[in-house]
């Protein structure tokens, strides 16, 4: 794998793996000037942000009057920000049908589904055309959507029959990948909300964490291997 490759691989997981990001719209209160919101997301059935916006937020607003845009994510470890990776998209927001991906979209923030009920917020999709990664010294570069974007080769139904097969018979596996993350055990409760070709997406607690496949998946069959091979690895490397 080239250095190119590698770093595309390392900008998937982070736009994945964050889950919010700042949105830069265009204000229609100051003609001209940028206007930026920190908003949640969670990755769509075809590999793009899902957002769930209010019609009375400025950066809604914006956008319905002009939907060009620009999504930033920045890597979430320790450290220097500028060591971190950090992934900028320009495209467009706009109204989505999300009917398919609302169920998804709320496995990761239950809390929001009242917003969509009662109090009219909606849901919307950003489309990008073109990223730029960097993910530290002499990293920096643009990268096509088709190195980034990545559909989910998991039907939905595939999707919901896994994770609630390991949320009701394998939670300790889920704290053995979460330990295989960190470095340390966790005693805290641990949930399955995601699972897509490269990675699983675990709640512990109220945070999101995301843990890498190490080898990625095309189907049920090669999902099931791959979490069999990591708890396996991690039971045989012993407790922390």
């Amino acid at each position: 794998m080239n250095g190119g490759d590698k770093q595309a691989d390392r900008a998937r997981q982070v736009l994945a793996g964050t889950f919010h990001g700042l949105l830069s719209t265009h204000s229609q209160e100051l003609t001209g000037y940028p206007f930026g919101s920190v908003v949640p997301y969670v990755l769509d059935q075809e590999g793009l942000p899902l957002l769930l916006l209010s019609p009375l937020s400025q950066h809604t607003r914006n956008l319905d009057a002009d939907s060009r845009c620009g999504l930033t994510v920045v890597e979430e470890r320790e450290g220097d920000v500028q060591q971190r990776g950090r992934l900028s998209a320009v495209g467009d927001v706009a109204p989505a049908g999300a009917e398919a991906d609302a169920e998804r979209y709320f496995r990761y923030f239950p809390h929001t589904r009242d917003y969509l009920e009662q109090l009219g917020f909606r849901f919307y999709r950003f489309t990008p055309l073109r990223f730029h990664w960097n993910g530290g010294f002499a990293t920096a570069r643009w990268f096509s959507n088709d190195r980034i974007v990545r559909a989910n080769p998991l039907s939905l139904e595939s999707q919901r029959r896994i994770i609630a097969h390991m949320n009701q018979d394998h939670t300790d596996a889920l704290r053995r990948y979460l330990a295989r993350l960190d470095g340390v055990a966790s005693e805290q409760d641990v949930t399955m909300v995601g699972i897509d070709a490269e990675g699983i997406d675990l709640r512990v607690a109220e945070r999101l964490r995301r843990v890498p496949l190490h080898r990625a998946i095309n189907s049920p069959a090669e999902a099931r291997e791959v979490l069999v091979e990591m708890a396996v690895q991690r039971q045989r490397a012993g407790p922390d």
